[in-house]
């Protein structure tokens, strides 16, 4: 019998990552593309806040309670590991909208980038260049998938200032309360929202259930009981399976929440008690390395590409095959951004951090030295 795997490694969370980012990208082509609708598929981005709690917790939760990091040296880390791919996926969202649109449009796509190199959201207006069902007026208009890492850098940046107060009671009423807010927006503006300014609360409302319930998840969890199992690929097929369910016999906000609120971190769950079979364990971290990489740059890159093909009067009409064509071309690109640009930029910040990093003394109070309860 094979032995438990207690490594700090979760391969089955990383084939839900890259499962998860292709459901996103699903998501989006349904619009380019004309492909049928995945009714439930936006709520990967839920199942993406709820794995970052477990694996942010799973990182760091020891390193802020021990004093090795403190909550400054933390969050630098956090913006070394999401600043470089947001970083590249901005430019090339610059670079997709300025092939796009005539020069003597190119002050709006200027007017965003002073905020969106800082990561934070724009009201300039450039809603009515993308090829959505509704022009709707984007947080992050130069590269909108981005604007779940603005709720994901709100969450990393409150987890590490906050952290010695976040006691399970506190996190349990966190997500009480923006379980009922996501009740609200269900039955009102959807679920589907976040990404725009009128419907900006509700990413509050969903990071604020799934991050918290990704963090209670590390904490009752028991890493000695993982083992190698087929059941991995199971629960990546039924996460993929639950978000493409064609649900639309059902009552959507019901069903929505019934996902939100109790699928998704069932799933979390699950996926952290098993790892995949020996044979899949590096398809299970390929596809967790470029999960990142695609949510971040599969939109830029796809208008670029179709704005090409148009010129080049390669295509005529938007088309599944389309689509399908795009997809390895996707894969290829993120691998090798991952690879030869983020890898290797990551790395040169860590060593030119490094003196920094480790410059602050760790805590010995007593006090420091505990778990939040």
């Amino acid at each position: 019998m094979r032995q438990p795997n207690t490594d700090s490694r979760y391969a089955t969370l990383d084939g839900l990552r890259g499962a998860a980012a292709m459901v996103v990208v699903f998501v989006h082509f349904h619009a380019l593309y004309h492909l049928p609708e995945i009714e439930h598929g936006y709520l990967a981005v839920d199942l993406f806040f709820a794995m970052s709690g477990f694996v942010i917790a799973n990182a760091y939760d020891r390193k802020l309670s021990s004093g090795e990091l403190n909550w400054q040296k933390y969050f630098v880390l956090r913006l070394f590991r999401l600043y470089p791919l947001y970083f590249a996926g901005l430019a090339l969202g610059v670079a997709a909208l300025a092939y796009r649109l005539p020069a003597s449009d190119w002050h709006q796509i200027a007017s965003a980038v002073p905020g969106s190199l800082l990561m934070m959201p724009s009201h300039a207006p450039l809603r009515t260049f993308y090829p959505l069902p509704e022009k709707l007026d984007l947080i992050y208009p130069l590269d909108f998938p981005a604007w779940s890492l603005f709720f994901e850098l709100t969450a990393s940046l409150a987890y590490g200032l906050f952290f010695r107060h976040l006691t399970t009671r506190v996190l349990v009423f966190i997500m009480c309360a923006s379980g009922v807010l996501l009740g609200i927006a269900a039955y009102t503006s959807g679920l589907s929202n976040g990404v725009s300014w009128p419907t900006f609360y509700v990413g509050f409302a969903r990071l604020g259930y799934a991050f918290p319930a990704g963090l209670l998840l590390y904490r009752f969890h028991r890493p000695a009981r993982r083992r190698g199992s087929l059941s991995a690929i199971v629960i990546v097929v039924l996460a993929v399976g639950l978000l493409f369910m064609p649900w639309s016999t059902v009552h959507q906000p019901a069903v929505d929440l019934l996902i939100a609120l109790i699928a998704l971190p069932a799933i979390v769950w699950a996926a952290c008690r098993v790892e995949p079979p020996a044979r899949l364990l590096s398809l299970f971290a390929f596809s967790g390395a470029i999960s990142y990489a695609v949510y971040v740059l599969h939109v830029p890159f796809a208008f670029m590409v179709q704005d090409f093909a148009y010129r080049s009067h390669l295509l005529q009409h938007p088309s599944g095959v389309s689509a399908v064509i795009l997809l390895p071309g996707i894969v290829l690109l993120t691998w090798s951004v991952d690879r030869y640009y983020d890898t290797p930029v990551r790395r040169a910040l860590l060593a030119r951090s490094r003196g920094w990093l480790a410059a602050h003394p760790k805590r010995a109070a007593a006090a420091d030295a505990t778990m939040p309860q």
